[in-house]
C-alpha cells in the first residue's frame, strides 16, 4: 500500500469516526461532527425527500404525488453528487433505492406505508453486520480505528481494546435494531404518519449521537501515542 493509499484510507476513517486531524492530533468537534453528517447540506438533502413525501401524503392522501415528488428530490439530489465527482457507488445505493421505494409504493398491495420497506432492509442489513462482526471478534469499529491509527489489525490482540469495541460496535447494532422494533409495528399498524415521524427522528439526529458516543468510549484509544 502506497503512502496516499494509506493517507486516504485514514482520512476515510476519520471522516466514519466523526474526527479530523490537525497535524498530529485527532479533534473531535461540532465542525468534523457535521462533515461525518454530510454538513447541513447533505443532511437537508436526505431529510427533504421523505419529509416532504410524509406531508403530502398526509395532507392529500395522494400516493403518486407524495412518491413522485420525494423521489424527484431525491433525484435531484443524486445528480448533484455525481455533478460534484462524489463517489459513484453512494450515488447508485440511492438511485436504486429511490427506484425501490417508488415502485413499492405504487405497485403493491400496502400502498403507501410500503414507500418505507427499503428502509427496514438497510437497518436489518447494517444492523446485522455489526451484530455478526461481533459474534466473530472482528468489530467493525475496531477495524476503523484500526486504520486510522495505523494499526491494521493488531489492535486484536489487545482482549481490553477488543471488548471496547466489541462494546461500541453492539451499540451501533443496537441503533439498527432500536430502528426496527420501533418502526415495524408502526408499519403493521399502517399507522404512516407516525411511522414518518419515527423515521425522521431515529435518522440523523440518533445517528449523530451514536457518533459522539462512539468518541466517548473511543477517545483515549485514538489520542493514544504510537
Amino acid at each position: 500500500m502506497t503512502e496516499s493509499e494509506k493517507r486516504s484510507q485514514q482520512e476515510a476513517a476519520a471522516t466514519r469516526l466523526g474526527i479530523r486531524v490537525e497535524g498530529d492530533r485527532a479533534v473531535f468537534d461540532a465542525q468534523s461532527l457535521l462533515k461525518s453528517l454530510g454538513g447541513w447540506v447533505g443532511i437537508i438533502e436526505s431529510a427533504v425527500p421523505p419529509t416532504a413525501f410524509l406531508v403530502i401524503y398526509s395532507i392529500w392522501q395522494n400516493t403518486v404525488w407524495a412518491v413522485t415528488v420525494s423521489a424527484v428530490l431525491a433525484l435531484a439530489s443524486i445528480t448533484k453528487q455525481l455533478l460534484q465527482r462524489k463517489p459513484v457507488s453512494q450515488a447508485i445505493v440511492g438511485a436504486v433505492l429511490t427506484a425501490l421505494s417508488a415502485w413499492l409504493a405504487l405497485k403493491t398491495p400496502g400502498g403507501a406505508k410500503d414507500y418505507y420497506i427499503p428502509g427496514f432492509i438497510t437497518n436489518l442489513a447494517y444492523g446485522s453486520v455489526m451484530l455478526l462482526s461481533v459474534l466473530v471478534r472482528w468489530p467493525i469499529i475496531g477495524l476503523v480505528v484500526g486504520f486510522f491509527k495505523g494499526w491494521g489489525v493488531a489492535w486484536r490482540k489487545n482482549r481490553s481494546l477488543l471488548t471496547r469495541f466489541d462494546l461500541i460496535t453492539g451499540m451501533w447494532a443496537g441503533l439498527f435494531g432500536l430502528r426496527l422494533a420501533i418502526e415495524l409495528p408502526l408499519f403493521f399498524a399502517n399507522n404512516i404518519a407516525a411511522l414518518g415521524v419515527a423515521k425522521l427522528i431515529l435518522g440523523t439526529p440518533t445517528y449523530a449521537l451514536c457518533i459522539w458516543f462512539t468518541w466517548l468510549a473511543s477517545r483515549s484509544v485514538i489520542l493514544a501515542k504510537p
